[in-house]
């Protein structure tokens, strides 16, 4: 299973000299798999890059696993080149709510009071599915949808691949707030136990939790206490605040690198970064740096 960081920021696309390093744009995740379609995580602005990578010219066939509706998630779905391709197959799923739904999500954005082309015109064959709290089967990985403490609908994803088969499980818990002691807590849990890798959201430090209560969002050091746990072997600090500088987030992956040596824990953390690219078994890439 390969992994690759196209879009990790939170709530709006901030490009610009801050945020260089860790990128402006937000959510999208792509899982090679040893068969089968390019699994897609989200469809924020990041997908667009991902449309654009030379290596996506002889890509044919994506499944798409969307989290949840909100703009951040989906706004980049009509910059997504292989959907003007007519030799391409997108599959989109998400959690149980009704394929119009799913489809609604993407074909509200591309009305003509919001984009030129609508998404009827799009020469890719575009398909809506639901994956439900059983397992789904999509290419050589199964997968599967559970629900997050997020406002509105809003899904997880557990993927798992034959260890045989070059792959692994990964957990992508991304808009999920985190409650330490609470049932949900508990559900977590199990539901990241023993992945080797857990993306999660890690858009607040802990003093900032207080004021954004409901929202629907976690801080580094929930994300970090949940991967002990669950006894993941790599976290991914995911979906940074747009307000938050690199060098915001080295401090705040350096605050979670510290809580885990206090257990003298072997889990790994860092913070996502845009064309951070590896395999599950393999080093993770430091971020990008500018001269």
């Amino acid at each position: 299973m390969q992994v690759t960081f196209w879009g990790t920021r939170g709530s709006i696309p901030v490009p610009g000299p801050s945020t260089l390093r860790y990128g402006g744009n937000t959510p999208c995740v792509s899982v090679r798999l040893a068969s089968g379609p390019l699994l897609v995580l989200d469809a924020g602005t990041g997908i667009r890059a991902l449309g654009n990578a030379p290596e996506m010219s002889a890509e044919c066939s994506f499944a798409l696993l969307l989290s949840h509706g909100h703009w951040d998630h989906i706004q980049g779905f009509p910059f997504f080149a292989p959907g003007y391709r007519d030799i391409c197959r997108i599959q989109v799923f998400g959690g149980p709510g009704g394929t119009n739904c799913l489809k609604q999500l993407l074909s509200d954005q591309m009305e003509d009071s919001y984009f030129p082309v609508p998404l009827e015109q799009l020469q890719a064959q575009v398909e809506f599915d639901e994956i439900y709290d059983d397992w789904k089967q999509i290419g050589s990985a199964r997968v599967q949808a559970f629900p997050l403490r997020h406002t509105g609908v809003g899904w997880g994803f557990r993927i798992e691949e034959r260890p045989e088969s070059g792959g692994g499980v990964i957990v992508y818990l991304t808009d999920n707030e985190l409650t330490p002691g609470s049932p949900d807590w508990d559900f977590y849990r199990d539901i990241c136990h023993g992945a080797d890798l857990l993306i999660h959201d890690a858009q607040y430090l802990d003093h900032e939790m207080p004021a954004r209560k409901g929202w629907g969002h976690s801080s580094g050091r929930d994300a970090t206490r949940l991967a002990l746990e669950a006894g993941c072997k790599r976290l991914a600090l995911f979906h940074h605040d747009p307000d938050r500088s690199d060098d915001s987030i080295d401090a705040l992956t350096a605050d979670c690198r510290a809580q885990a040596i206090l257990t003298s824990s072997t889990l790994e953390i860092f913070a996502a970064a845009e064309a951070q690219s590896f395999e599950i078994s393999g080093a993770i890439q430091e971020p990008r740096t500018t001269s």
